[in-house]
């Protein structure tokens, strides 16, 4: 994770250039490299693995889904990357029976690193060192927090339904992470995202105690086809569905 990260940032500092992939996102040179250290990394681990990578996938390699893969999405935020900004991110997940069990977040402007595993609970590791992390109960005006790139209408009608809410904006998975550390509360999202762009985060979010629903209200689960996500409903605290507006 922290070589990808250095790549990223490497290549950033001597200039990109991007260009458009088939769905009209931009993919640059430190997507691409990222994503080749990443996958070469878990095949050290798990030769026989099967891996989904974002880039991959848009080259036409995309198999389908396994009781047991792994997801890469080497430079979740590419927007932000190339804007300049710093909501961006490094992932990787491993998905067991349709569920995230292991998931690693890396936001390489900062190299700090999230951690999380089914029954092992979660961690942040920065230059202050390694910290567990947990995430808190719904207090009575509830911290959203919701896309900057990508807020549709109807994500933004459910987020004015709660009542007394604050509401702030993120990039790329960090918003999972700012759930799991405790620092917000809801993460709505109606708006398309693919499985890589969620599942390492949601793992970790889910070993800090809290959930991802699916707009049904079950679990969101992996390994979907085409690895397309529906709208999600990412929560700190497990029992505030009932607390808060209908997701839908």
């Amino acid at each position: 994770m922290r070589e990808a990260g250095a790549t990223i940032e490497q290549l950033k500092a001597a200039g990109l250039q991007s260009r458009d992939k088939a769905d009209a996102s931009p993919v640059t040179e430190a997507d691409e490299a990222a994503e080749r250290i990443l996958a070469a990394a878990v095949r050290a681990l798990e030769p026989e693995a099967l891996i989904v990578g974002e880039e991959a996938a848009s080259a036409g390699h995309l198999p389908p889904p396994a009781r047991r893969f792994w997801l890469i999405d080497p430079l979740d935020g590419t927007r932000d990357f190339l804007a300049g900004r710093d909501g961006y991110t490094v992932n990787l997940a491993l998905v067991v029976d349709g569920v995230p069990v292991f998931g690693l977040v890396l936001h390489p402007p900062t190299a700090r690193l999230w951690g999380g595993a089914a029954g092992e609970g979660a961690w942040r590791l920065d230059a202050g060192g390694r910290a567990r992390i947990r995430t808190r109960p719904l207090p009575p005006a509830p911290a959203l927090i919701v896309s900057h790139s990508h807020l549709d209408e109807r994500t933004r009608a459910w987020a004015e339904a709660v009542t007394g809410a604050s509401r702030t904006s993120a990039g790329s998975s960090l918003k999972f992470c700012l759930l799991a550390e405790g620092a917000a509360d809801a993460y709505p999202r109606f708006g398309p995202t693919m499985e890589w762009d969620t599942a390492a985060a949601d793992a970790v979010l889910r070993a800090a105690g809290g959930v991802t629903h699916g707009e049904d209200g079950a679990l969101l689960r992996y390994g979907k086809p085409g690895y397309r996500n529906g709208p999600f409903l990412a929560l700190a605290d497990p029992s505030a569905a009932s607390r808060l507006p209908e997701f839908r």
